[in-house]
């Protein structure tokens, strides 16, 4: 909002005194104004720190910046959301109207800012909005760096100076800055900023805390995550040895969030001080603070954040502290906090009383599971890992089978698992890399594989982890004690007792070789859940068997790769050898086999995977040679087409702890030596997307086809080696009227209707189809469009040679055109077939053509069979109904008008309708009617 007029009222004042003092004229109108604009500036100065007044008392300030004439806050919201607020000093006054006009006042100048000098610790204002600032004689901090007597809380206020004239004092004392009646100033303090507003007289109003953060807790509301009946729960976890027999083996804790109000508190200005305890008959209420409850102790640090915290409490001795559940009474907990910045008789805030309960786990209801984990999650951050599907029944867990990814309960169970849990590579997870194997990984770490869980029984009987539900306070031990001291599973695994990192133990032979013995072995390994040390006397919570075995063919193969390229030829096949990758031999495998060829392939051999294309070979005696450098070779047939073709193999030793020898070869195909098709330009549109048929004489008879090497072009291919290369034509639509007749023709048949709606009217598609080898091949499918275009154009209607007069033959009063003069007949190379013009020089009847094209409908005398009068029209071309003793009809082949009735006295039309056929279009095709069917229009002038 603005606050308007201030800055010019003292100004308005003096002027309506000076006026007064002259004894010009009465002003009482301009002095009445003058008080209505003291009265609204009162009002405005009272509704502006109403406003800022609600506004701190439920938002903080993001900033303040500095804008002309005054500043812009930025709030933040309860719910995270912001706005601004603008708060400018006055406006110009408002000019007298009943006398002389009175001088403009000056703009309001932007208010006042104030600071701390940091390189003299003197307080430093600013009246541009920030831009330049200016240094006081008032100190804000002493020179021994400890706060002086004008500290940073410094009192800041407006006060009248011996001179009368109004200016900015410190702690008392004139800063000698002058302050403007209605002047408003930000000082910056700690936590927020004093808002300083003057009134219309110049008299200083009380501050305006705005904070930058909330001061004090006020209430705190509980974030439920269980219910009952819509009622919050809170829930304290513990493990008992039975349901009947509680004895406490671990004692979990309450994991709880609350909301705070007001939204945004600072974190440090408030600490959780415990909870609050009561017994209630059932009835729920808000405390008001006291005492913390010395039956729970924290168990952990509380984490707050902008909005809420969360704490984690336990209780000290449950077995006696929670009512007894057929008991009449229920235990409820509150929250309660302390507000380290509110005042000492304020400083408790407390959140409504929660119904808290016992959760009883009993020991049996624990199992220990793989587990996976998310770092990142907010809530459950431990779950079971994926596939794995504890079996929990009858009230405790069972065992899920020998197939189940579950942990084992006995040894015998864990043995009898068709697959491990599990699985070591002797050399990959062996204690120690001794060779420098790229593939060494180390054991495994079976304390971050394995996490608690628990059936969550009074919940629907969910298993969630001890992780995340408050009973995070156990360990995990590992042994195999329950093999003899002298079992060869000793000879094979290597185990920490405390972390679980299983490995596989170097040769008990020979320390400097891996353990090939523990191969296609296993060993069962126990895994005991232990209390935690925040229990009163840790013990055993649940046990469970894994079992570990031992590979030596998992992620230890080696990979020895190859490429071949090829042209596809027409030889029925092509042997080339493997070029293989650095080195260009089979070296590597020798090398990471430490063998030597010879050695490698006495114990080696090729085995190409059943799975490769087809239309390769690998000669196997190539492949198996034991001569070093002897080219591995592959045939490859002429049916094998251009692109890239992955091979696998694989040498496997007799000897089963020799690594796999993975082969891979990419073979690349090209189409180098296969002929492709242009186009032919001169027999498709201008823009080539299709190729135009009008048809040719065939065995004395013209027909609409076309040879489709018209169209197309092949490339030449000079190589001698080139594969056979084919092209075969087919109709793709319409499958009715076109066909494809040897050799390599498309042909229309004009005598099905499916063909005459194809003339003159849309595409027809055809595929040319490439074969190399006799194998289908193309990159692209290759389908084309052609248009069927009738040799016979469209009859051309002519200008009539003379138009009708009324009653034009006395006596008969009739009038007659001859319709063989009004049209022409050509052919696609515009060559005249029909053209009457009464003149025996010129008339056109070209009887061969016409009876090639199949035209019907006139003859050699030039007599036209199929003429018929259509409808009369006015001039605008409204048709109308000629009226007696008028008409219009067809003698021969004149064209007549006759009129036995009254004079015309406006020109009128007649028009006729001219037919002429050809074998290509009967006119029983809608879209291309008009071609053989003409109008012709003539006038018919008034006898005036």
């Amino acid at each position: 909002m603005k606050i308007r007029n201030l800055s010019k009222l003292a100004l308005a004042v003096a002027i309506s005194s000076a006026v007064l003092l002259e004894g010009c004229k009465k002003y009482d109108d301009d002095i009445t104004r003058l008080e209505q604009n003291i009265g609204q500036n009162t009002s405005e100065i009272s509704s502006l720190k109403s406003q800022l007044q609600n506004l701190a008392s439920t938002n903080v300030v993001e900033s303040v910046a500095a804008i002309p004439g005054g500043f812009k806050v930025t709030f933040k919201k309860a719910d995270g959301s912001k706005f601004t607020y603008d708060i400018v000093n006055g406006t110009n006054g408002t000019n007298g109207t009943n006398g002389t006009n009175g001088t403009n006042g000056k703009d309001g100048a932007p208010g006042t800012m104030w600071q701390i000098d940091a390189a003299t610790s003197l307080w430093q204002s600013s009246s541009d909005g920030g831009k330049t600032w200016v240094n006081s004689t008032v100190k804000a901090k002493g020179t021994d760096g400890a706060p002086g007597a004008n500290g940073k809380d410094a009192k800041v206020e407006i006060k009248q100076g011996s001179d009368g004239k109004f200016y900015w004092f410190l702690n008392g004392t004139n800063s000698n800055v002058a302050a403007s009646v209605g002047d408003i100033a930000f000082v910056k303090t700690d936590g927020g900023y004093n808002v300083k507003i003057t009134d219309e007289t110049g008299t200083q109003q009380g501050d305006i805390f705005l904070a930058t953060e909330a001061i004090a807790v006020s209430s705190l509301t509980l974030v439920p995550e269980l219910t009952n009946s819509n009622t919050p729960v809170v829930f304290f976890p513990r493990i008992v040895e039975t349901n009947a027999n509680r004895v406490t083996v671990l004692q979990g804790y309450a994991k709880m969030k609350y909301n705070l109000n007001p939204f945004g508190v600072a974190t440090a200005n408030y600490d959780a001080t415990g909870l609050l305890a009561e017994t209630t008959d059932k009835v729920s209420f808000r405390s008001s603070g006291g005492a913390v409850s010395s039956s729970f102790v924290s168990a952990g640090a509380p984490m707050k954040s902008f909005g809420d915290i969360t704490v984690k409490y336990k209780p000290v001795n449950p077995n006696s502290f929670f009512p007894n559940a057929a008991g009449a009474e229920d235990l409820h907990v509150a929250l309660q906090v302390k507000n380290n910045k509110a005042a000492s008789n304020q400083q408790f805030a407390a959140s409504a009383f929660s119904l808290a309960k016992e959760e009883i786990v009993e020991k049996d209801e624990v199992t220990i599971e793989k587990s996976a984990r998310n770092a990142t999650a907010q809530e459950d951050k431990v779950t079971l890992l994926n596939g794995v599907s504890p079996v929990f029944a009858g009230g405790a867990f069972a065992d899920a089978g020998a197939g189940s990814s579950t942990l084992a309960f006995t040894k015998a169970l864990a043995d009898a698992r068709t697959n491990a849990h599990f699985t070591l590579h002797f050399k990959n997870n062996a204690e120690k890399n001794i060779d420098g194997n790229p593939n060494y990984e180390g054991g495994i770490v079976l304390d971050d594989a394995l996490n608690g869980f628990f059936a969550r029984t009074q919940v629907s009987n969910k298993i969630v982890s001890m992780d995340d539900h408050g009973l995070d306070d156990y360990n995990l031990r590992f042994d195999i004690d329950h093999y003899g001291a002298s079992a060869q599973e000793r000879d094979w695994l290597v185990l920490d007792p405390v972390t679980g990192k299983i490995s596989v133990k170097i040769s008990t032979i020979n320390s400097n070789a891996y353990n090939a013995a523990a191969v296609n072995n296993s060993v069962v390994v126990r895994v005991k859940l232990f209390a935690g040390q925040g229990n009163a006397a840790p013990q055993e919570v649940a046990s469970r068997f894994i079992k570990v075995s031992f590979s030596q063919d998992v992620a230890q193969d080696i990979a020895v790769n190859g490429t071949i390229a090829h042209q596809v030829v027409a030889a029925a096949t092509t042997t080339k050898a493997v070029v293989w990758s650095t080195p260009t031999t089979l070296d590597a495998a020798y090398n990471k086999t430490g063998r030597p060829a010879a050695d490698f392939h006495q114990v080696y051999t090729f085995t190409p995977d059943a799975g490769n294309p087809a239309g390769f070979t690998f000669d196997m005696a190539s492949m198996n040679s034991a001569t070093q450098g002897t080219p591995r070779n592959i045939d490859i047939a002429n049916t094998v087409m251009p692109g890239t073709y992955t091979l696998k193999g694989e040498y496997r030793s007799s000897i089963s702890v020799d690594p796999v020898v993975k082969v891979t070869i990419t073979v690349t195909v090209g189409g180098n030596l296969i002929a492709s098709l242009v186009k032919d330009v001169p027999f498709w549109d201008s823009g080539l997307t299709y190729g135009i048929i009008n048809g040719k004489l065939v065995a004395g008879d013209w027909k609409l086809q076309a040879d489709l090497w018209d169209y197309w072009t092949a490339t030449t291919i000079t190589d001698p080696t080139k594969p056979v290369t084919t092209f075969e034509y087919s109709v793709v639509d319409p499958l009715t009227g076109i066909s494809i007749a040897v050799p390599d023709q498309v042909v229309l048949n004009e005598a099905l209707l499916a063909g005459r709606q194809k003339v003159n009217n849309g595409d027809v598609t055809l595929r040319v189809t490439r074969k190399v080898n006799g194998v289908v091949y193309d990159v692209a499918q290759r389908d084309f469009k052609v248009k069927f275009i009738n040799p016979v154009k469209a009859i051309t209607a002519k200008a009539p040679y003379k138009e009708f007069k009324d009653k034009e033959v006395s006596g008969s009063n009739t009038s007659a055109v001859d319709a063989r003069r009004l049209i022409k007949l050509t052919d696609f190379n515009n060559v005249t077939l029909f053209d009457f013009n009464n003149n025996a020089a010129t008339n056109v009847y070209n009887a061969t053509l016409l009876g090639d094209y199949g035209i019907t409908g006139v003859t050699n005398t030039y007599h036209i069979n199929d003429v018929a009068f259509t409808r009369a029209e006015k001039a605008d071309g409204t048709e109308f109904v000629l009226q007696g003793g008028a008409r219009a009809f067809v003698n021969g082949d004149d064209l007549v008008w006759e009129n036995l009735g009254a004079n015309l006295q406006q020109p009128i039309y007649l028009i006729y309708t001219i037919k002429v056929t050809n074998k290509f279009n009967l006119g029983d095709v809608a879209n291309t009617k008009s071609e053989v069917t003409r109008e012709v229009k003539i006038k018919v002038n008034p006898n005036l």
